[in-house]
């Protein structure tokens, strides 16, 4: 077992590994492409607009049939005034560096010597320059242009002279200006960049918090054999004896809760029935329920009343040393007699268990069994007085937990007691499985979208007992309200 979760948390771990590569990949490709488009593929931008404002300036000269600064400055004005966006300034300088004709902010233009504007004249190769200015960077061309009819001559080492009619045009082109029509490859780099890092974060948090995850998944299998501990605990949820029909479900809020339900023979062939709630939910109130289902299969609280009460006294006596004071149970205890048809219960503090009747006439009589005491764990010295009940053939035991008749849903209604009655009577004829089912079906329908804030236990028992009629002593109907107690 182990062996197979350390090889499915080795590919987990590898995932993370691979993700923390492919992370860096993405951010490391992303920046690269970033640099390129914002060195690379802007400058060539920026030379390839110098190049056209250039062979602009070489069309407007041959339409006016001549090259001379007189010519040529007008149209320079035109090209900046066109697109001040893009061009910062235009200049012509002779072979010597001096401006012969200059359009647009010059402020950061650089000075040259003759020997770099002959390399101009002389080499095909001409590198831009990029340079800072108030402007923002700009990159900065060179290219000859041979003005009016003088050409240019060759001096000694191969020098050129400096002829009136050769010249130098300086463009200089703002890169933030050419940088617009790069703006949506640029987001898409941004986008790409900002994913790669929040991948990189997301699989670096995820391994930091991996040691954490893995504490929670063997909690989660924990609670899972937890669960069905407590499941395997509880009695089948139905059962089927000459004396009683019982059917009871319970539905933890949680994966594992706080309620309880049982039913066993004693020795004196009297058959338990009891349903606890504890306080609270999830695991503390399961090892509670635990504690108390244990504590009430170990007493010995059949024969005399006495027994049954001093068996309640002691449980809630244990509860309260061994337990905090927030932690308590509600619990309804009952001994069914199948040779005497009596009932005999302790109500601790819990709802007021049902026993419904059908008279001969077709109506319902509805008992509240609420004697006994308060609530287990809370008072130390609590007393508890046991009631019985004389059973007639066929009479319904219903006992429920709080998390069915407080269940509300959407528009803050409670299901309660009524709610009940009325599905039981409803399925009067059915057994104590199909009316436990309509029951649970109703409050899940009732709480519609909303989620339990309870653990829901329900317990239905057809109890079979001698013959009696219902005006005979040990049985009286309840009244028509009354105050129910509520661990």
């Amino acid at each position: 077992m182990e062996e197979t979760t350390q090889f499915r948390y080795f590919w987990f771990k590898a995932s993370i590994v691979l993700g923390v590569l492919l992370g860096l990949v993405l951010l490391v490709q992303s920046v690269l492409t970033y640099r390129f488009v914002a060195s690379n593929m802007v400058r060539i931008e920026a030379k390839r607009e110098a190049d056209r404002k250039m062979q602009a300036l070489i069309r407007s000269s041959r339409l006016a049939g001549r090259r001379d600064t007189i010519t040529l400055h007008p149209v320079m004005d035109e090209l900046i005034t066109e697109a001040p966006q893009q061009i910062a300034w235009m200049r012509i300088l002779d072979l010597t560096g001096k401006e012969l004709a200059v359009s647009g902010k010059t402020s950061g233009a650089p000075s040259y010597d003759r020997s770099k504007l002959d390399k101009i004249v002389e080499d095909r190769d001409r590198p831009a320059d990029v340079r800072e200015t108030g402007g923002g960077p700009v990159l900065i061309t060179l290219n000859p242009l041979f003005v009016g009819t003088g050409r240019a001559a060759r001096g000694p080492r191969g020098t050129l002279a400096a002829m009136p009619g050769v010249g130098i045009v300086e463009i200089a082109i703002y890169l933030n200006g050419v940088s617009t029509r790069f703006g949506p490859l640029r987001q898409n780099l941004i986008v790409g960049c900002s994913a790669a890092f929040a991948l990189l974060a997301a699989v670096i948090v995820i391994g930091i918090r991996f040691r954490n995850y893995l504490r929670g998944k063997q909690v989660e299998e924990q609670l899972a054999m937890a669960r069905r501990v407590q499941f395997d605990l509880l009695p089948p949820g139905k059962l089927l004896t000459h004396d009683l029909e019982f059917a009871a479900q319970c539905v933890p809020a949680w994966q594992v809760g706080g309620d309880l339900y049982d039913a066993f023979e004693t020795d004196d062939h009297k058959i338990a029935l009891v349903l606890g709630d504890v306080s609270g939910k999830g695991l503390s109130a399961a090892l509670l329920m635990g504690v108390v289902q244990g504590a009430v299969h170990a007493s010995s609280a059949t024969g005399p009343a006495a027994n049954h009460e001093q068996s309640a006294e002691r449980l809630n006596q244990l509860l309260c040393m061994k337990t905090a004071r927030e932690r308590f149970v509600s619990l309804v205890w009952c001994y069914f007699d199948p040779a005497a048809s009596m009932l005999s219960y302790i109500n601790a503090g819990h709802l007021p268990a049902l026993l419904v009747r059908q008279m001969t006439d077709g109506k319902f009589e509805v008992q509240h069994l609420n004697e006994g005491g308060p609530v287990l764990g809370v008072l130390p010295g609590a007393t508890y007085r046991q009631s019985q009940i004389a059973i007639l053939p066929g009479d319904l035991l219903v006992v429920f937990s709080d998390g069915i008749f407080e269940a509300v849903n959407a528009s803050d209604q409670e299901f309660g007691e009524e709610r009940i009655l009325d599905v039981v009577k409803e399925n009067w004829t059915g057994t104590p499985t199909r009316i436990c089912d309509a029951v649970l079906a109703q409050v899940r329908g009732f709480l519609g979208k909303a989620l339990p804030h309870d653990d829901q236990t329900l317990m239905i028992v057809r109890l079979q007992g001698a013959a009696r009629s219902s005006g005979e002593p040990g049985f009286e109907a309840a009244p028509a309200e009354l105050p129910l107690l509520r661990g």
